[in-house]
């Protein structure tokens, strides 16, 4: 039975908002959860789960390039189906969307199906197929998240114009594509279909891809990219699309002049905008807002009483697992148990192949903001498990303070995304280079790795010459 009233009521079913719901339901709170489209939001149905299967397919099928080193001999050259590729993706989504809608019965959370707005009052209209249903609540999370930017321009609208909330249905393998933008999303997309064969053009309109990303990881995924095939054009600022002989013809300024590209298909991946959808009311009520984003404090708590915001709504990482973070802080809070959202330390995995993954201040970043750093890297070649596997592309880098403390980290290889968990750790609990240095590592695995940075950053690495004197301890 659903209710009229509720403790908590969490507008937005992504990992930010169910998780939310989850925190509220433990911490004794009565919950209702409102969802427009699909449990699981964007992450889990054109998102991160998706695009992490599909990545996975791709990189699977990138492996079989070497996989006669390892004494395998295929009778014949592998052939990628994209229909099943987009069954198994399918299956994998339904499997993860369906365990959320458990989670919010097995949590006695209500669950109301279609858009819900809401007023500085804390009432809640929740609208599907012409049928209204209305509750209120004592405090409110909104967590509405983000859409896929289009820009507007000539020919955005066209046939086999695509962005990264609808690329993964595709009846088959695209010959060519064109991948505006090369931030996070654009670059992970155009590593996917480079691998399934396309003949991938990347147009960005700064001077480098992954502008966030340590500039000697960066290079290096370039150079990787390029390898393969992967043509990367930046200070190129995309004017317009046209169709020319059955191809889609992209038009650019760049700092050359007019270029244009063609291609089968475009992909648009230049970024996401939040949704505001049913924040209507609360605007026109004071709801602060800062360049498009809810403003909130430490807390999450925005500036009307008992409203709060998670997830791409505010200003943050723009990550599924920050949007969860501040989402149990806003949980917390609401129910008496006081937290506060720390920024400082959070994880960034980017699913190329090698993976990227860094935490903390970049090498520049850090360099400018302290006196003292101390920098460092360990090659994977220099790993025994990497050998083992055939991974040894990359490095792990470490950023050290004068106190030896971790102010960065940045991994670029194997199993990257996973590794760079020890890191955060590391960084959120204040230890120092002397304390991961005394843990013992287990042989032979890509953790050894990380230890082995940190050595070389005190200047006695074991399996790397050192590149200075051995330091007294």
């Amino acid at each position: 039975m659903t209710s009229t009233h509720y403790d908590v009521a969490v507008i937005g079913a992504g990992p930010g908002g169910y998780v939310a719901a989850i925190r509220a339901a433990q911490r004794g709170a009565k919950v209702a959860i409102v969802e427009k489209q699909y449990m699981g939001g964007t992450c889990l149905n054109v998102g991160c789960i998706p695009s992490k299967a599909m990545l996975h397919i791709a990189e699977t099928l990138h492996s079989l390039s070497s996989i006669s080193e390892l004494g395998i001999t295929l009778p014949q050259a592998p052939v990628f189906d994209m229909s099943k590729a987009v069954a198994f993706k399918d299956k994998v989504v339904k499997r993860m969307t369906g365990g959320v809608s458990t989670l919010m019965k097995g949590n006695n959370i209500d669950v109301f199906d279609g858009q819900g707005s809401v007023d500085a009052s804390k009432n809640v209209t929740v609208t599907k197929n012409g049928n209204t249903q209305r509750f209120s609540a004592d405090n409110i999370i909104l967590a509405t998240g983000s859409v896929p930017f289009v820009p507007q321009m000539p020919g955005i609208d066209g046939d086999k114009v695509m962005n990264s909330d609808t690329c993964w249905n595709l009846p088959k393998t695209p010959d060519s594509l064109i991948c505006v933008g090369g931030g996070v999303i654009g670059i992970e997309l155009a590593c996917m279909f480079n691998a399934l064969g396309t003949k991938v053009t990347i147009l960005e309109m700064l001077p480098n891809v992954l502008a966030p990303v340590d500039e000697e990881v960066r290079k290096l995924l370039v150079r990787i990219m390029g390898k393969r095939g992967i043509e990367i054009v930046t200070n190129a600022k995309v004017e317009g699309i046209e169709e020319v002989n059955g191809q889609k013809k992209v038009n650019t300024s760049t700092d050359k002049g007019p270029q244009s590209f063609e291609a089968e298909y475009v992909l648009m991946a230049v970024s996401r905008r939040v949704n505001t959808s049913g924040l209507e009311q609360l605007m026109e009520q004071g709801l602060d807002t800062d360049r498009g984003r809810v403003r909130v404090d430490e807390h999450m708590q925005t500036n009307l009483p008992g409203i709060y915001a998670i997830g791409d709504l505010v200003h943050g990482a723009g990550l599924a697992h920050v949007a969860s973070t501040e989402g149990e802080i806003a949980a917390d809070n609401i129910t008496g148990h006081p937290a506060t959202m720390n920024y400082d330390v959070i994880p960034n995995p980017i699913y190329t192949f090698p993976e990227i993954a860094f935490v903390g201040l970049t090498e520049a970043a850090a360099r400018e903001k302290y006196n003292e750093v101390r920098v460092e890297r360990f090659p994977w070649a220099a790993i025994g498990k990497a050998v083992a596997i055939g991974e040894t592309e990359g490095f792990t880098k470490v950023i050290i303070g004068k106190y030896g403390e971790f102010l960065g980290a940045h991994i670029i290889g194997p199993d990257a995304t996973n590794l760079i968990t020890e890191y955060s750790l590391a960084m959120r609990g204040e230890l120092t280079v002397d304390e991961v240095e005394e843990t013992i590592h287990p042989h032979p695995t890509l953790s050894e790795g990380l230890r082995e940075a940190v050595l070389a950053a005190e200047g006695h690495p074991i399996h790397i010459p050192p590149k200075q004197a051995v330091r007294a301890r």
